[in-house]
């Protein structure tokens, strides 16, 4: 068999940290834990894996083949770590919570829960209510979960009146 032919897994089951990926574009790339120099990493991989999104400094464990034009990711096992972004063990509960404020042009906003803390809520959620945005003081339900940045809305049920 020729060298060009061979086709070996150079490295498997890898740590890698996420140096950027740009989702339009399609592609980015990683860096090995141990070794220095860009792997690159295209949307296909992901999507093979069912990952949506990659932020920076993320960790996944993959597999890296030698490429033409250097190292790539073949296949992601699963995502390690998220940008130190880590969920609680606790449920996720359902509460009434008051609009502080939301700014479509930005994509996010925040909600008062009785308790006094901000409730992190993103634009997707208003899409899938088919919403463009939510007033300010207006009182809405919502399905939080805890995280190491606070509590963020996981789901935003539209009261029927």
């Amino acid at each position: 068999m020729s060298k060009s032919a061979e086709k070996t897994k150079c490295y498997s089951g890898v740590k890698c940290r996420v140096k950027w990926f740009n989702q339009f574009k399609g592609y980015g790339f990683v860096e090995m834990e141990d070794r220095p120099g860009d792997v690159f990493l295209h949307f296909s991989v992901l999507d093979q894996a069912g990952i949506k999104k990659l932020n920076n400094d993320d960790i996944i464990i993959c597999d890296i083949d030698e490429a033409e034009r250097g190292l790539k990711v073949t296949k992601v096992r699963e995502v390690a770590q998220f940008n130190k972004y880590e969920i609680s063990d606790r449920e996720p509960e359902k509460v009434k919570a008051v609009m502080k404020w939301f700014n479509p042009a930005k994509g996010f906003g925040f909600a008062q829960m009785k308790t006094g803390e901000d409730v992190f809520i993103h634009a997707s959620l208003l899409k899938k209510n088919r919403l463009e945005s939510i007033d300010h003081g207006q009182t809405i339900t919502l399905v939080v979960r805890y995280t190491n940045f606070g509590y963020e809305a996981m789901e935003l049920i539209v009261d029927d009146k």
